[in-house]
C-alpha cells in the first residue's frame, strides 16, 4: 500500500471515530444501526459490488439467544472483482457490533477501519482474484460462536461452494501489547518497550503457502514484531472459527485481550493509530502475495513448528531469553515440547 503514512492514520482515526460511538453498536440498540448506516455508506461510496442480491445487506432472521424473541440481525458484504474471477477469492473479514453500549473501538471499530481504507485502496487497484470484504455482525457474546454469529451465518449460508485463497479476519489491533495484563513484572516489560509493537498470527497452518508468506511479509513490516501461533493454541476466539471449522484457509490476526477489553474505558485514547496503520500495510502486504501465489501451489495444511520459532526469536530478540529464564525454561526444539509448554502456561505452572 502506498498510501503516506500520515495520511492512512489520519483515514484510520477518521473511520474509527465515526464508529467509536458513546453507547456504543450493541445489536437491538440505536448506535447498531448508525454503524450499519456508515458502513453502508462507506461501501457505497467505494463502489463495492453487491456480493449476493441486490444490496449489501445480508439480513437473517432467529431467535435471541437470551430472550428468545425474533431478531434481526445484519451482515454487510461487498466484492471488488478481481482481474480473473475464475480465481479463488480473498475475503478479509471484521465485526462491527459492540459487547457493551460503550465506544468500543479496539473492539472492533479499529479493524473495521482498516478494512474500509483497504477495500477503498483495492477499488483502485483491483487484485487478479475478487476481494470480498464483510463486515460482521453479531460477534459478542450472547451471540458468540451460536448459530446467530454473523461470520457463522455468512460461512454456512452464503460460502458452501466457495474455496477461498485466504480469509483474513482481525480482531482487537489497535491496543499496545504490553497493555496486556500479563503476570510479567513492570522491571522486565519496561526493559522491553518494543513489545508493543506485537501482532499475533494464527491459522498459518490451514494453508502450506502461509508460513513463506507471513513470514517474508513480516521481514518487510520493520515497524511490527509479528509472532505466529496454531490456531488450536488460542481457540475460537473471534469470526475465523466458522472457516476454521469448514476447512478454509484462514489467517487471524490479533494483539490480544488487552486491559481494557469488554469495559467502557476501550476508547480512542488508548488506541495506537501509527500501529494500526502499520498493521494494515502488514495485511495489505499479505494480501498482495497471496493474490500472486500460483492456484497450483501446494495448499494442505502444515505444521509450521520452524517458521513459528524463527519469527519468535527474531520478534522478541533479547525478550526471549529474558523470558525463558524468568519462567526457567528451555526453548522448546520441537512441536511437542512446544504444545506442551503452551499447555504448562495456559495453566499457570510456569513463573516464579
Amino acid at each position: 500500500m502506498k498510501l503516506p503514512h500520515k495520511l492512512l492514520v489520519e483515514r484510520l482515526t477518521k473511520h474509527s471515530q465515526a464508529l467509536a460511538l458513546p453507547l456504543g453498536r450493541r445489536v437491538g440498540q440505536p448506535g447498531h444501526d448508525v454503524a450499519r448506516d456508515y458502513l453502508l455508506k462507506q461501501m457505497k461510496r467505494i463502489g463495492l459490488d453487491y456480493f449476493h442480491g441486490e444490496g449489501y445487506e445480508l439480513c437473517y432472521e432467529l431467535p435471541h439467544p437470551r430472550s428468545g424473541e425474533l431478531t434481526t440481525f445484519t451482515n454487510l458484504v461487498g466484492v471488488i472483482p478481481g482481474k480473473d474471477r475464475s480465481l479463488p477469492p480473498i475475503l478479509l473479514g471484521a465485526h462491527y457490533d459492540s459487547v457493551i453500549d460503550a465506544p468500543c473501538v479496539d473492539d472492533n471499530a479499529t479493524s473495521v477501519a482498516h478494512n474500509i481504507v483497504l477495500a477503498s485502496h483495492y477499488a483502485l487497484q483491483p487484485l487478479k482474484r475478487d476481494l470480498i470484504i464483510a463486515f460482521f455482525d453479531a460477534e459478542e457474546p450472547p451471540f458468540f460462536l451460536s448459530k446467530t454469529m454473523g461470520s457463522r451465518r455468512f460461512c454456512e449460508d452464503y460460502c458452501g461452494d466457495i474455496n477461498f485463497a485466504a480469509v483474513i479476519v482481525t480482531d482487537l489491533v489497535g491496543h499496545d501489547a504490553t497493555d496486556l495484563d500479563l503476570p510479567v513484572p513492570d522491571a522486565v516489560m519496561a526493559c522491553l518497550p518494543h513489545l508493543k509493537r506485537l501482532v499475533a498470527v494464527m491459522g498459518v497452518e490451514s494453508n502450506g503457502t502461509f508460513p513463506a508468506i507471513v513470514e517474508a511479509a513480516s521481514s518487510e513490516a520493520k515497524k511490527l514484531r509479528v509472532i505466529t501461533t496454531l490456531n488450536d493454541y488460542v481457540g475460537p476466539v473471534s469470526d475465523h472459527a466458522a472457516f476454521a471449522k469448514a476447512g478454509q484457509p484462514f489467517l487471524f490476526l490479533s494483539c490480544g485481550q488487552a486491559r481494557h477489553y469488554h469495559t467502557p474505558q476501550d476508547t480512542m485514547e488508548w488506541i495506537n493509530f501509527d500501529k494500526l496503520a502499520h498493521i494494515t500495510c502488514f495485511i495489505s502486504d499479505l494480501v498482495e502475495r497471496i493474490d500472486r501465489t500460483p492456484p497450483d501451489a501446494y495448499q494442505s495444511p502444515t505444521d509450521p513448528f520452524e517458521t513459528e520459532m524463527r519469527m519468535l526469536r527474531k520478534a522478541l530478540g533479547v525478550a526471549l531469553p529474558i523470558a525463558l529464564k524468568y519462567l526457567g525454561i528451555e526453548m522448546p526444539k520441537t512441536r511437542e515440547e512446544l504444545t506442551e509448554l503452551v499447555d504448562d502456561l495456559s495453566r499457570g505452572k510456569l513463573g516464579r
